[in-house]
């Protein structure tokens, strides 16, 4: 059965705060869908597979002006708090998440992560598919140690439906020869 695109994704946070002044900051996503907070009653709890006790505090951002699909739902849950992923670091783990979104400055962001003293992963640098150059790109760990990737393209051509996915790229230039 086919699924419609994604809605959103679901973060589990730390400090809604900070996250959220982050992804709107830094990524943009300024718009916000919903900003709650839920106590006792309902089930979230049950659909987030905390007890019924837990306090959920809930911001789902998106960029503005777009429909409401490929939000960001930032959760901050208390009483009890859950444990913290342990992310290993700059590598990757099974099952791990990663959130990839288009930007159109690489370095903007490059400078405001390392001012928040987050971790980089992979500093900007031009992607290599099959001895094509293509554009851009970066992954950096969040707030919580979330992994992002962001590709360099044009917002405007992105949203007009042309995507760097579809670009063939220029041709990698062989090593330069040794002048000995």
């Amino acid at each position: 059965m086919p699924v419609s695109p994604l809605v959103r994704a679901a973060l589990t946070v730390s400090n809604l705060e900070r996250s959220r002044e982050f992804y709107v900051e830094v990524l943009g996503l300024s718009e916000v869908f919903l900003d709650s907070t839920v106590e006792g009653g309902g089930n979230i709890h049950a659909l987030m597979g905390v007890p019924d006790s837990t306090r959920t505090r809930i911001c789902i951002l998106k960029a503005p002006g777009t429909p409401a699909y490929g939000m960001l739902g930032l959760f901050e849950l208390t009483r009890p708090q859950p444990p913290r992923l342990d992310f290993h670091g700059a590598g990757s783990s099974i099952g791990e998440l990663c959130l990839v979104f288009y930007c159109p400055d690489l370095d903007a962001v490059q400078r405001a992560v390392a001012a928040r003293g987050l971790a980089v992963i992979a500093a900007p640098v031009p992607l290599e598919v099959r001895g094509r150059i293509k554009q851009r790109e970066m992954t950096f760990r969040g707030p919580d140690g979330e992994k992002i990737n962001l590709i360099e393209w044009n917002l405007a051509r992105a949203e007009a439906g042309d995507r760097p996915e579809k670009w063939s790229g220029t041709a990698a230039q062989p090593p330069a020869a040794d002048a000995t």
